[in-house]
């Protein structure tokens, strides 16, 4: 392995690691999140959610929606994974014009690795999940529960697409580095 083959892996990992424990945008919690939408339906004077079941149907399908969202997401990150991980198994290959592997055979590796770990947390996401019986007691615990399901979700969305990004970066300089090492 030559010297740029160990710098490019040794950012790599460091850029992996900052990327997947780097959150300034997510929330600590979803209480603020799960008033403002219960705020949102309730249309009576009591303010109880709970006590009107068109409108907590109606705040439960919206939090619903956002799940939906979220698989939607997930799909599109995984789809673009595939996509670029067939392209570096073009040009991976020792018939390829442009040979990366042959030249990068590590950094391509990990490149390889970054896009199956971000697949396989997009297929983690798309498992079926029922939740707690005690959650669908109330409109309140259940939005609150499917709240906490689409935080913790968001934490994996954004973890996927960053490794996705990196892996596309790190690609790029890779056949860059190839084509100028030729």
């Amino acid at each position: 392995m030559g010297t740029f083959d160990l710098i490019f892996a040794i950012l790599l990992i460091a850029a992996t690691i900052w990327a997947m424990t780097w959150f300034p945008d997510i929330p600590g919690g979803t209480e603020g999140h799960h008033e403002a939408l219960t705020a949102r339906y309730e249309k009576s004077d009591d303010g109880v959610i709970d006590d009107h079941p068109s409108y907590g149907d109606a705040a439960v399908a919206y939090v619903d929606r956002i799940v939906d969202r979220q698989l939607t997401k997930a799909r599109g990150i995984l789809a673009f994974d595939g996509l670029i991980l067939a392209f570096v198994g073009l040009i991976a290959r020792a018939t390829a014009k442009l040979d990366i592997a042959t030249a990068h055979m590590v950094p391509v590796l990990l490149l390889m690795g970054l896009l199956a770990g971000s697949s396989a947390i997009c297929l983690f996401l798309f498992r079926a999940r029922w939740g707690y019986v005690a959650d669908f007691k109330t409109f309140s615990r259940e939005i609150a529960a499917t709240l906490a399901l689409t935080r913790r979700r968001s934490f994996w969305i954004e973890r996927t697409v960053r490794l996705s990004l990196l892996s596309l970066a790190g690609i790029v300089v890779l056949v860059i580095a190839t084509v100028v090492g030729h």
